[in-house]
């Protein structure tokens, strides 16, 4: 009987497929474990992706293959395009997700996923061996080292931290990147403000709204023309369910606007994009290139 090739072996076998033979590689891999003589990563429980996303299954893997496409090509844009040798850092990788969709692009020992929740790193770690996933913090420093990578990406991770620990994340993931280095990282449009008052006045209505998320956005951005206000004049916005001094309260929903991050990170960041188009991505899509040496 002839073993499988393990994952680790994953990038040789499939790196020529294109993006498009790639997704639908991995939806297939949903229910075949071998895929052409690879054994490929695993998948968690539904209910755990679902926590995480609110979705599982091929649906979280073509949200995360749109991702994978427009971090291709910025990067191109950037004049870095990815390839073998290119080191990647996932942070905030829950379960390993967006890591898994460049293993056709970059050599597995080059991709990185860091999360200081440990039950889904044990999951990253169960369903995908091949890749290194860390143990992080709240708040930084990590334990990698300065000029580590060559792009940084996180998606829907800055859609959720309060000002304090995105700008500390920020400046650790500039630390973290090469000069000229990528961060590519998403937050929730300004659109979102009118999406949590739709989420009130449909529980007013008496509609129930299903996943618990959408009960937070309905408690989230109450007063509906402060928000927009906050936005207009370039302000961080943040909605959390809990107060502090919880530690809870550096996690909700965050909105971050361009001229905040021209302002507030624009020593540390040249801005390429900052792309709202709900028809490429769910939230905006930022794209920044460390400067500095």
């Amino acid at each position: 009987m002839t073993l499988p090739i393990q994952a680790s072996d994953l990038f040789d076998r499939f790196r020529t497929c294109s993006d498009e033979e790639w997704l639908r590689l991995l939806v297939t891999s949903l229910d075949l474990e071998v895929i052409d003589g690879v054994a490929m990563p695993r998948f968690p429980d539904d209910n755990l992706q679902r926590e995480i996303h609110g979705h599982s299954g091929e649906i979280s893997l073509h949200e995360a293959w749109l991702f994978l496409r427009e971090v291709k090509a910025y990067a191109r844009y950037a004049g870095q395009g990815l390839g073998p040798d290119t080191r990647l850092l996932d942070f905030g990788c829950g379960w390993g997700r967006i890591a898994r969709l460049f293993m056709k692009d970059i050599r597995p020992e080059n991709i990185f996923g860091i999360d200081p929740t440990s039950r889904f790193l044990m999951e990253a770690r169960r369903c995908n061996p091949a890749l290194c996933f860390l143990t992080g913090a709240l708040s930084p420093p990590t334990v990698l080292m300065p000029g580590s990578f060559d792009i940084v990406v996180a998606f829907s991770v800055f859609s959720h931290l309060d000002e304090l620990i995105s700008g500390l994340w920020m400046a650790e993931i500039h630390r973290l990147l090469r000069p000229g280095g990528l961060a590519v990282i998403t937050t929730q449009p300004r659109r979102f403000i009118d999406f949590c008052a739709e989420q009130r006045a449909r529980r007013a209505a008496g509609i129930r709204l299903g996943h618990e998320w959408y009960e937070v956005c309905a408690d989230s951005f109450t007063d509906e023309a402060r928000a927009h206000a906050r936005y207009d004049a370039g302000r961080f916005l943040h909605a959390a369910p809990v107060k502090r001094p919880h530690p809870g309260a550096h996690y909700g929903e965050a909105i971050i606007p361009r001229a905040y991050i021209a302002q507030r990170w624009g020593h540390l960041f040249r801005i390429i994009e900052f792309l709202d188009d709900p028809a490429r991505l769910p939230q905006v899509l930022i794209v920044l290139q460390r400067i500095g040496v």
